[in-house]
């Protein structure tokens, strides 16, 4: 997995399963419980959880190919 783009795909299909399980049950929540500004704070919060979360994979990936060399 030394080639960026490699990693990049991973990243991709990572992000896609993440997006579609907990992003999409965390905004159906918020959608169907919460309204105005609250709904607003908590789907800034949704989206923030998970750029960490995907943060979080790239570092493992990186980790990997560190130990990998």
């Amino acid at each position: 997995m030394n080639v960026p783009t490699d990693r990049l795909l991973l990243m991709l299909v990572a992000a896609t399963g993440f997006a579609v399980v907990a992003g999409g049950w965390a905004a159906a929540l918020v959608h169907a419980e919460a309204t105005g500004l609250e709904a607003l704070i908590l789907r800034v919060a949704i989206g923030a959880v998970f750029f960490v979360v995907l943060f979080g994979f790239w570092t493992l990936l990186s980790r990997t190919d560190d130990q990998a060399a």
